[in-house]
């Protein structure tokens, strides 16, 4: 029996690019009320008045004892934040979930307060854009995307389903179990080290009218370079040791073909090459 959420009240926590889409892509549920709280009460105000929330609050603790879902859509340190600072108020079986973007220092960050009597399943939307002058986004960023999931052997296995069937719902296209400690692996690899070469390429030049001479590929490799910075520079040291270790043998990758480049040593690129090709082919899409 599919899972029924017109008896859920739901909250999004930070109605910032994320938490908004959230809001939006909940709307196809009908829940019996969609929340969200901020710190800024313009953002609330015209939430409301857009219809993309029922009711917007300052102060969670108003409002969250009501909730039976809660989606954290902050920070690493505003989510650990919200989670200490809130947990006497979560209603009793409350589901909450994340969107942060590394799992073990959020997980390792609450597991000695959080409450027996609620559910708190850690997830990660691969989803997003650069940053827009809108204060709102659309669901449809989520359109095919991946979501990562690290439940627990705690976790209540009707929850992980109620998670997993809003996640669908929402318009994602396929959902990844995983462990906390393999998903920093992965993700220091598919997204943080993409973002380093991406400012990095853009770092190294000082000319401004560069997209002049680009063709697509200069285009499809700095997009983006246009990140938030606190955010990104959090997770990069919350994720480290995964991080620097990817960016060791990235440098050695790039090392080689620095060294076999300069002493001419085309058969041994034209191999390489070929051998990378071959990689990317049995990846997939």
């Amino acid at each position: 029996m599919e899972a029924d959420f017109r008896n859920k009240k739901i909250l999004v926590a930070g109605l910032g690019l994320m938490g908004s889409a959230f809001a939006d892509g909940l709307k196809v549920m009908a829940p019996e009320k969609v929340y969200a709280t901020d710190l800024k009460q313009e953002v609330l105000l015209e939430a409301e008045e857009s219809g993309l929330i029922h009711k917007g609050f300052m102060d969670p603790a108003e409002i969250l004892p009501e909730c039976d879902i809660v989606i954290i859509c902050l920070y690493l340190q505003d989510a650990l934040d919200f989670i200490r600072r809130n947990m006497n108020y979560f209603k009793k079986d409350c589901l909450i979930t994340d969107i942060v973007g590394v799992k073990r220092a959020l997980i390792d960050g609450i597991k000695d307060i959080l409450r027996k009597d609620v559910d708190f399943i850690p997830g990660h939307p691969m989803a997003g854009r650069e940053r827009t002058k809108e204060h709102f986004t659309p669901k449809s960023i989520f359109a095919g995307k991946n979501y990562l999931l690290t439940p627990s052997e705690k976790n209540r296995k009707e929850n992980v389903e109620l998670l997993k069937t809003m996640i669908n719902k929402m318009g994602f296209g396929r959902i990844i179990i995983t462990d906390p400690e393999t998903h920093d692996e992965k993700i220091a690899f598919t997204s943080q080290l993409c973002h380093v070469i991406a400012a990095s390429m853009v770092d190294l030049s000082d000319d401004s009218g560069i997209t002049s001479f680009e063709g697509g590929s200069f285009q499809d490799m700095t997009r983006i370079a246009m990140i938030n910075s606190e955010m990104w520079a959090e997770l990069f040291i919350a994720n480290s040791d995964k991080l620097t270790r990817i960016l060791d043998n990235f440098i050695d990758s790039i090392n080689f073909f620095k060294d076999n480049i300069k002493a001419g040593n085309s058969s041994v690129i034209v191999e390489r090459f070929n051998e990378i090709g071959l990689k990317r082919e049995a990846m997939g899409k």
